[in-house]
């Protein structure tokens, strides 16, 4: 490898068996790269164009360089919104396909990386084989994902489709609109129950009326739909009353905003 202004550059041609998918890696921590670096130039049908620290750099070897897909690192740092931020910088210099190395099995991140332009993504669970045949399916225009990841995407769609045909979005309550900003991030009804002190019973009523106002078949659905209707949230902190917002990661391209709204009792 040639280093040229923190941007690694393959000086051969990758594994023996001639020249297979040609792939750049991304990631700030050098040791990620140097280990990743190290094992796709060693497989065979890949071939490692090079690397960089980030999307800035990497720029100049998008443009200098024949290359069929990115492999984007989200982890460390780079997750949550720095790395949906970073994907879509690398969706304005460049059409190739990428990527994402490290997000969550969550549907809710799932589709809001499937919205910024992923081409296909592994967890930190993923093994290299699994990584390597993401980036093959990639492509080939291909993406695998989990039963209820399939669910979450297609209820998106559904979601945009609505708004497309100008369907106005049902009226939540603001108890609704609460559970919705937890399920959102994750919480379990009985997490929900015991944060907002109430009854699971009533949990699973408020979840039942929200499915069917928002006309989805499971939890996982939710968060798509309500981005589709460009509906308000409230913070997820400010519900738990943490005093601190961990809830989900923004909506990448700004479709609802947040508001802060008390708890109510139901």
């Amino acid at each position: 490898m040639d280093r040229m202004d923190g941007v690694d550059v393959a000086v051969h041609g990758g594994a023996p068996g001639g020249q297979g998918i040609r792939v750049v890696v991304i990631s700030p921590v050098r040791i990620y790269l140097q280990g990743l670096a190290h094992l796709l130039a060693t497989e065979d049908g890949l071939q490692l164009v090079g690397t960089a620290p980030g999307v800035g750099p990497a720029q100049s070897l998008l443009a200098g360089a024949e290359v069929d897909v990115v492999l984007l690192d989200t982890t460390g740092d780079m997750a949550g919104e720095a790395g949906l931020d970073a994907l879509y910088r690398l969706g304005e210099i460049s059409a190739v396909p990428c990527v994402v190395l490290g997000i969550s099995d969550r549907a809710a991140d799932v589709v809001a990386y499937a919205e910024a332009g992923i081409a296909g993504y592994v967890t930190n669970e993923s093994c290299f084989t699994d990584l390597v045949d993401t980036l093959r399916s990639a492509t080939r225009g291909e993406f695998s994902c989990q039963a209820g990841i399939a669910a979450g995407l297609v209820g998106r769609l559904a979601a945009l489709a609505r708004v497309h045909r100008g369907v106005r979005a049902p009226k939540l309550t603001s108890r609704e609109l609460q559970i919705v900003a937890l399920i959102e991030s994750g919480y379990a009804n009985k997490e929900i129950a015991r944060l907002l002190h109430i009854q699971l019973t009533t949990v699973k009523n408020h979840v039942h009326n929200v499915l069917e106002k928002l006309g989805v078949g499971s939890r996982s659905e939710v968060a798509a739909a309500v981005r589709g209707f460009r509906m308000s949230l409230p913070a997820p902190a400010v519900v738990a009353g943490t005093g601190s917002r961990t809830g989900p990661y923004p909506d990448p391209v700004g479709s609802f905003a947040r508001e802060r709204v008390p708890a109510q009792s139901p």
